[in-house]
């Protein structure tokens, strides 16, 4: 691989970033397609997670006979961001024969098409922060100061995961379609293995098996902070972690394959 190639990534990245009215307005326009007709759009989304949320704090509280006051907050924080998480993880494969149509007709690099997708969910999760804040202003009064300083990191953080994951699975989906279900069938064990709808403390001696799982950290780096739970540093180590793995990875994989995407979609 020579050097040209390698800068490709670098050149498409911020060719996309000077651009971002662009996929920004496309992602703004595909949240009001998504939702037209209805009157409270994605509020609606909003609604059916309080609810969810709420029903799902009511059976584990009785089931593991946990306080439902501390514990709503922390299930219904955990389970909006891993709401979030999802929809990059369950998108990612398709975003670019998703697009197929669009990638064909208009001579935009591919990464444009992730960050329009990645930027979509952040508007979706923004719709639902509200409702944590609201009910940390409701059970938690006192502010925490970590909270001006951590949220927009975290929250940044992931979505430049997502720009770095949608961009590398996108790429190996278009080639091998099987990635697609794979990727979704793996999803739903994993919100049981991910301390959403429990505490690591639950576990018990074996509470540093936790590490292991990668979406403890992106899960961990929004919602710790936000409701006040101690400052864990393994948390923030291994999201920025992973994420410098995952931006090697993507400077390697888009840089030599981006122009075969075209025909693969």
């Amino acid at each position: 691989m020579n050097v040209s190639k390698k800068n490709y990534a670098i050149l498409d990245l911020i060719y996309s970033v000077k651009n971002y009215y662009s996929w920004s307005y496309l992602a703004y326009f595909d949240l009001r397609l998504k939702y037209r007709k209805t009157y409270l759009g994605p509020w609606w989304v909003v609604v059916g997670m309080a609810v969810s949320a709420g029903l799902l704090c009511l059976v584990w509280s009785t089931i593991f006979n946990l306080d439902w006051r501390n514990f709503l907050l922390y299930l219904f924080s955990g389970f909006i961001i891993w709401t979030w998480i999802t929809s990059i993880i369950n998108d990612g494969p398709e975003v670019f024969y998703g697009s197929s149509a669009l990638i064909k007709a208009y001579p935009a690099p591919p990464i444009f098409h992730v960050l329009r997708k990645s930027y979509l969910n952040l508007l979706l999760f923004l719709h639902h922060l509200p409702l944590i804040l609201i009910l940390l202003l409701v059970m938690q009064p006192e502010i925490n100061i970590r909270v001006i300083l951590t949220l927009p990191f975290g929250i940044f953080l992931i979505f430049i995961n997502s720009v770095l994951y949608s961009s590398i699975i996108g790429i190996i989906s278009a080639r091998f379609r099987d990635v697609e279900p794979t990727v979704k069938a793996l999803m739903v064990p994993m919100l049981l293995l991910t301390p959403v709808l429990w505490k690591p403390e639950m576990l018990g001696e074996y509470v540093n098996y936790i590490y292991i799982n990668p979406f403890t950290y992106f899960v961990g780096i929004v919602r710790n902070d936000l409701i006040g739970l101690e400052f864990d540093i393994y948390i923030w180590s291994g999201a920025i972690t992973i994420t410098f793995i995952q931006l090697i990875i993507f400077l390697l994989i888009y840089s030599k394959k981006r122009n075969r995407i075209i025909f693969w979609v």
